[in-house]
């Protein structure tokens, strides 16, 4: 029996202690980068290395690579600076210098480097590329994947800064306390992981230097800024800082199954130059018709799937790209092809949003799919996930979300894109005689919400996505949810928060889901708070099931008198597929919509996307749907 699309996102967005599949890069921009982190001043640090690339993805690890920062406010003169792993030597030849706040990547071979990151590095140590200076070089320089020291010398030889990482020899000038460990507590991976300093989150530049592991991102003390994780590919620097604005647009916002169709085609048929859609999968069929029609009509259609989604492509999905493709339209997914050295950067592209005409914006949590999206005739009722989405033409989140669409779809630098081919085995068309499913629906639920609310104002928004800026508590979610304390109220209707990250046998005191750790501290701090998991999908006898975490809950709120609840419900006949956060702050209110589920993968290792508007009318609208869903909804 095939699993649902619903459970098998579960089982995708979770880490349920399987391997994490292999990546490819993409570029690093560290321009771009560099002029980020400019903006900002670090008085007293040094020229530091920042990040090293050492278990890489290359046989052999000719793409080996190490990043230098300068944290100065002034220019930093590298002539006669080595780099040592205590077998080899790298040299910077006269005339090196580094600009204040500028990051420079160092590789062994810049075409292999290139090949990973998309880009040439700054330096390299073997010649391969005329167009790349060469460091010179002695000895073996190779850094050990079991482990190994790398030392930043000045002119004088005396070591500025030094990273031991792994099985690598402590103590060590410029190092002290334990070697640091990749992150892969949740089944994260280190193949291809690169080490990275913390960067603050006001600044964006790495955090004050103490030459121990705690000065890293993968460090397992905080599990905010800690425990993290980076693959090339990423452009972390660039969408380091969630994306903010309060301007005059449009908004809408609705619910699934109720409306959500509705207005996706109306978006879908308003289009007249171009149709960007970023989604994990592609199956219904009347969507399907839509897209063929505005390709057809002559509008740039490109759409961005998942390549490897849980359960494998969808025969429906294929034919769906098949009709895209012939209607003059672009169908292109992610990929992971180890065997061709093909390594796709996110553990899974997760997100769901599209952009009309460079100046209308949609981002929603369900997928283009019946159970998403039903397409039936709603006055009799239908069936469908419960889910939320918000229209906007906010220059800055539609800014946003067309910088992270082509830095996804970008097959010029990045080779695990690919795009659906007639030929193409994996990704070409269905079967031979395939015909696809048009049935969607129901009548078990009784639409109680067919118009979704639309106005227009001036509004605060914030864009937050995974991997980059889902895990902060200055901003984004967690900030949001920090700031609730007496008299406010906290509602989350989510697929599934885990009781707790890591291992599935581990807990809540090693490794804290810090989403729900920090509902909880908002509960200890006053505020009303309401959990509302899924229950249709939910697998009780699961360590990291809804039952668990509502008991985990249920049991703090009694123990301490807590104004605060969990509960599992399936309000529109199969199951909450919600990633909504609502905050009432008392002067303001919030709602948070779109693909982030409650697990260390979303939050860390996926392409997610989710938008937070200020707005006391959205958050009403949204509040009577979850207070209707909570009334239905059980322990």
């Amino acid at each position: 029996m095939e699993l649902p699309p619903h459970i098998l996102e579960q089982a995708m967005s979770s880490s349920f202690d399987r391997p994490r599949r292999r990546r490819v890069a993409g570029p690093w921009f560290t321009v771009v980068a560099a002029a980020a982190l400019a903006a900002a001043a670090c008085d007293g640090e040094s020229t530091k290395l920042s990040a090293v690339y050492y278990d890489t993805y290359a046989s052999g690890e000719p793409d080996e690579a190490f990043r230098l920062f300068n944290g100065l406010p002034d220019p930093a003169d590298l002539a006669g600076w080595k780099v040592t792993d205590g077998e080899g030597l790298a040299v910077f030849p006269s005339g090196a210098t580094l600009a204040p706040k500028q990051l420079v990547w160092v590789a062994k071979s810049a075409v292999s480097f290139a090949s990973e990151f998309g880009y040439p590095p700054d330096w390299e140590l073997q010649e391969s590329d005329p167009a790349v200076p060469n460091l010179a070089s002695s000895g073996t320089f190779t850094l050990a994947n079991a482990g190994d020291e790398l030392t930043l010398q000045d002119a004088t030889g005396t070591a500025v800064d030094t990273v031991v990482f792994e099985d690598g020899v402590v103590p060590a000038s410029g190092w002290t306390g334990a070697a640091l460990d990749p992150y892969d507590n949740g089944g994260l991976g280190i193949e291809g992981q690169i080490l990275y300093r913390k960067l603050d989150e006001l600044t964006g530049l790495p955090v004050p230097d103490t030459d121990t592991a705690e000065d890293w991102a993968q460090s397992r003390t905080d599990p905010v800024d800690g425990r993290k994780v980076q693959f090339p590919g990423w452009d972390l620097e660039h969408f380091f800082f969630p994306k903010k604005a309060v301007e005059p647009a449009e908004l809408i916002v609705g619910v699934a199954p109720d409306s959500i169709y509705a207005s996706v085609v109306a978006e879908i048929e308003r289009a007249t130059t171009t149709l960007d859609v970023a989604i994990y999968t592609l199956t219904s069929a009347a969507l399907t018709d839509a897209l063929v029609e505005r390709a057809q009509a002559g509008v740039a259609v490109r759409i961005l799937l998942e390549g490897e989604p849980a359960g494998g492509i969808d025969d429906q999905e294929l034919w769906a790209a098949e009709q895209i493709e012939a209607a003059g339209g672009e169908v292109w997914f992610l990929f992971n092809d180890s065997a061709l050295g093909v390594h796709d950067r996110y553990d899974y592209h997760h997100a769901k949003y599209m952009i009309v005409d460079g100046g209308r914006l949609l981002v929603a949590s369900e997928n283009f799919g019946g159970s998403g999206m039903p397409d039936d005739d709603k006055s009799d009722g239908t069936v469908g996930n419960r889910g939320a989405y918000v229209i906007t033409t906010s220059p800055g989140m539609i800014e946003r979300a067309t910088d992270i669409f082509a830095r996804d779809l970008d097959p010029v630098n990045h080779r695990d894109v690919t795009r659906w081919s007639p030929t193409d085995p994996t990704y070409g068309p269905p079967p031979i005689g395939f015909v696809p499913d048009r049935t969607t629906g129901g009548s078990a639920y009784p639409v109680a919400f067919p118009a979704p609310l639309a106005m227009s104002g001036t509004f605060s928004f914030e864009m937050v996505q995974s991997p980059d800026t889902a895990l902060r508590n200055k901003d984004a979610m967690l900030g949001l949810v920090a700031r609730a304390g007496a008299g406010h109220t906290i509602e989350v209707e989510q697929l599934y928060e885990q009781v707790h990250w890591g291992p599935t046998a581990s807990n809540v005191t090693d490794d804290p889901n810090p989403r729900l750790e920090a509902y909880i501290a908002a509960a200890r701090r006053g505020a009303a708070v309401r959990i509302l998991l899924d229950g249709h999908y939910d697998a009780p006898w699961e360590p990291r099931s809804n039952v668990a975490t509502c008991s985990y809950v249920n049991g703090i709120a009694a123990a301490e008198s807590l104004n605060l609840a969990c509960r599992r419900a399936s309000p529109a006949g199969s199951g909450i597929h919600n990633k909504m956060v609502l905050a009432d702050l008392g002067t303001q209110a919030w709602i948070h919509v779109g693909s982030i589920n409650g697990s260390e993968n979303s939050c860390k290792n996926n392409r997610e996307l989710a938008i937070q508007v200020q707005s006391p009318d959205a958050h009403a609208y949204l509040r009577t749907v979850f207070d209707a869903d909570w009334a239905g909804g059980g322990a």
